[in-house]
């Protein structure tokens, strides 16, 4: 017995084996087997070991700047890709430049106005008295570059000194302002269809714009339709006079209802 306890002790001394085990079986008989060694611990990966023999000096290989990975992201953003079927019934897809799609859009896109053409307007004809607007200057705003003037009519509205007693409104202009943009909003089938009188530094008129609009803007679900026209100035022009050349509603080019009441929009460059 004690012979066997100093061979037991020499096997489990043995440096590299594993562990001894000692049981009787069935038959009464003394048996010893030894226990395997464990396989070596796979469960960390080789990257993972790599990384931790890396000291925190050492650039990692597969480091990326994020500077790069941003620009890189932004250029994916913006592939896309129209698929279709073909003339001979085949699935295409083909890269799409949004940017550049949009662009020839906007470029070949009809414009969002019409016209007001000027074949409609006969030569009119009207005397307008050198004094006619006289009184209107007292009482006139002044409208500088970059600003927006309201104009509006009705029963109250001060009058032109003349044969007829035509509702008219004056303004001073910055000498800064070189051009003006008119706009007269249309409500259902109404506008104020509204005329202007350029007046030197005296009051005096030196000229008459009959028709101040060129193009019609259709109405949308955001706002009313208008007409919009734009004018330069010229030397001598120092007051603007805005009136309306008739006396009761009647009807107007292109369909449209010249009205009484009504509002004008004036905008200075």
């Amino acid at each position: 017995m004690s012979l066997l306890i100093i061979l037991l002790a020499a096997c489990q001394g043995r440096p590299g084996q594993g562990e001894l085990y000692v049981y009787t079986d069935a038959q009464g008989n003394l048996v010893t087997i030894e226990k395997p060694e464990p396989e070596p611990d796979d469960s960390q990966s080789e990257p993972d070991r790599k990384v931790e023999g890396l000291s925190l000096g050492e650039p990692l290989e597969d480091y990326r700047p994020s500077e790069e990975i941003d620009q890189e992201l932004a250029e994916k953003e913006r592939d896309r890709f129209i698929t279709y079927v073909d003339e001979s019934g085949q699935l295409v897809s083909r890269p799409v430049d949004m940017v550049a799609e949009r662009e020839a859009q906007a470029a070949s896109a009809e414009p969002d106005y019409a016209e007001v053409s000027r074949g409609e307007f006969l030569e009119t004809y009207r005397t307008i008295r050198q004094d006619c607007c006289l009184h209107l200057l007292d009482g006139a705003s002044e409208l500088a570059a970059g600003e927006e003037m309201l104009i509006t009519f009705d029963r109250h509205s001060p009058v032109m000194l003349g044969d007829e007693p035509l509702m008219a409104k004056a303004v001073k202009l910055a000498e800064e302002v070189s051009i003006l943009d008119l706009k007269a909003f249309i409500r259902k089938s109404d506008y104020v269809a509204a005329q202007l009188l350029w007046l030197d530094g005296e009051g005096r008129p030196v000229l008459l714009i009959d028709q101040p609009f060129s193009r019609k803007y259709p109405e949308t679900w955001y706002r009313y339709g208008y007409l919009q026209g734009t004018l330069p100035r010229e030397s001598g022009q120092r007051h603007l006079v805005v009136f309306l050349p008739y006396q009761q509603e009647q009807p107007s080019t292109d369909g449209l209802q010249a009205v009484m009441k009504g509002e004008l929009l004036l905008s200075a460059q």
